[in-house]
């Protein structure tokens, strides 16, 4: 059973990000969203260990939600990749007109 309907946002986490970001923008919401999933993992394991018990289907879920921001997370990064390699290629042409 969903709580919430978790299972329907972890499948459609998706990054949309303003036309005119910058690469280094785009870099710095990337490192933003993987950063928010490693300290999630951290709290995780702490809570586990003090926990000693686990409810399985709520970890699957949070597990899930740490996917998302990793989704995310990498989603933006190939943005600012693809962006840099049209950046390139601009440079590249330019180059050759002269």
């Amino acid at each position: 059973m969903s709580t919430l309907g978790e299972p329907w946002l972890i499948r459609h986490a998706t990054y949309y990000a303003s036309p005119e970001a910058t690469t280094t923008e785009l870099l710095n919401d990337a490192t933003e969203w993987l950063q928010y999933a490693r300290n999630t993992v951290a709290l995780f394991g702490e809570l586990i260990e003090d926990a000693g018990e686990v409810d399985e289907s709520r970890l699957a879920v949070a597990l899930q939600g740490v996917s998302a921001l990793i989704e995310l997370g990498t989603q933006c990064a190939m943005q600012a990749h693809a962006q840099l390699q049209w950046q390139q290629a601009d440079a590249t042409e330019e180059l050759h007109k002269d």
